[in-house]
């Protein structure tokens, strides 16, 4: 089993390294990515990249794999395979999905307008947003029948929330609403927290949307296999909502 305190920015353990136990090199975790034999201009441009996307690896990171991953970790030919493998494996670990009580209402309730918060801000969207919903309204959500609310919890810590709709009726489930509290965003708790409501509630027939304008969601989603219906409503100059399926 990987012990991931251990592990990268690259992927790599430095655990074991010949140059590190010699006291050669410090291991790119201890220097902070300020390992020459890597770095080149004094510091690793993979270590720069994960923090400025906030992944403890790159592996984590909402957009990986991106188009500069090959470039900057040429000396792996198979970095995709082996960052995927951690990824996966760290993910399994890690994130579930706990289904909230009506007395958990008002704390997910406030997690909720905390994390959309900026994008209500950005996009002054106050007739739709999950940051305007009140308290009443939320509560008033919980009691539908065909309404799941759950906290996504990672390593005991709720970092977000989800709600189901599933009318059990042959029509689509829906995600509506999603998010990850800001300090926890890319790390790869909304990609698993949307295969473990798939894992209770079956990985076909889904529904969701988006804001057009968000790509990390659009490209998230379309890695998990969702699909653009077609349909795009245009809510304001600046702002659209986009929708997927997933069969």
């Amino acid at each position: 089993m990987t012990d991931f305190s251990t592990i990268t920015a690259c992927g790599e353990c430095c655990v074991g390294c010949g140059k590190k136990i010699k006291g050669i090199c410090p291991g790119c975790i201890e220097a902070e990515g300020r390992v020459p034999e890597w770095a080149g201009s004094g510091i690793c441009k993979v270590y720069v990249c994960c923090r400025e996307h906030n992944a403890k690896f790159c592996g984590l990171c909402e957009e990986f794999p991106c188009d500069k991953l090959p470039q900057m970790i040429s000396w792996n030919p198979n970095i995709v395979e082996h960052l995927t493998k951690l990824r996966d494996e760290y993910k399994k670990r890690n994130v579930k999905l706990r289904k909230a009580k009506k007395e958990d209402m008002h704390t997910l309730w406030e997690m909720q307008v905390e994390a959309f918060t900026g994008l209500l801000e950005k996009y002054q969207d106050y007739d739709m947003s999950p940051a305007a919903e009140n308290y009443e309204r939320i509560l008033q959500k919980y009691d539908f029948e065909v309404t799941t609310y759950f906290f996504i919890v990672a390593d005991g810590v709720n970092v977000g929330g989800v709600r189901i709709i599933d009318k059990k009726d042959g029509s689509r489930k829906r995600i509506s609403p999603l998010w990850i509290m800001p300090e926890f965003r890319n790390k790869g708790y909304a990609q698993q927290a949307i295969l473990e409501a798939e894992k209770i509630y079956g990985n076909d027939n889904w529904s969701l949307d988006t804001i057009l304008q968000e790509e990390g969601n659009i490209h998230l989603y379309e890695k998990l296999g969702y699909k653009r219906t077609g349909k795009i409503d245009k809510i304001s100059e600046n702002m659209d909502i986009i929708y997927f399926e997933k069969n």
